[in-house]
């Protein structure tokens, strides 16, 4: 349940940013692009608005993954410190527009560091 917790709190946060235009403070996994994700959410219509909070209670449908037992990852022995994040999870969000659930998701990956802190990624938002 703790977990559920974690993520709820961490999409919110990203939902928050979105609705209140702040897209260049999103943070983006490597390979996707603000203009790509500026360009998907100017095509759709209406305006985006904060979900009821139901719509997060139903988040757990959504994780994909769930690999406690995945190592981290280190880059070698020159640089010992430094390690990848493990993959924890993927979640697809449905975001709402006009106060209604929309067909326009936002994907997610949350990572978990060698000390326990996680951190999410924006990986895409597009049309499912």
């Amino acid at each position: 349940m703790e977990n559920v917790n974690k993520v709820k709190e961490l999409i919110k946060g990203i939902v928050q940013e979105l609705v209140q235009h702040n897209i260049e403070s999103l943070p983006l996994e490597d390979d996707s692009e603000i203009s790509n994700l500026k360009e998907e959410l100017s095509l759709y219509p209406g305006v985006m608005t904060l979900p009821p909070e139901v719509a997060y209670d139903q988040l757990e449908d959504g994780f994909y993954i769930d690999q406690p037992d995945a190592p981290h990852f280190s880059l070698g022995k020159k640089n010992v410190k430094k390690q990848f994040p493990k993959l924890i999870y993927m979640v697809d969000f449905d975001l709402y527009y006009d106060n209604e659930r929309s067909n326009l998701t936002l994907q997610c990956n949350i990572y978990e560091n060698k000390s326990g802190d996680w951190m999410i990624k924006v990986s895409d938002i597009h049309v499912m």
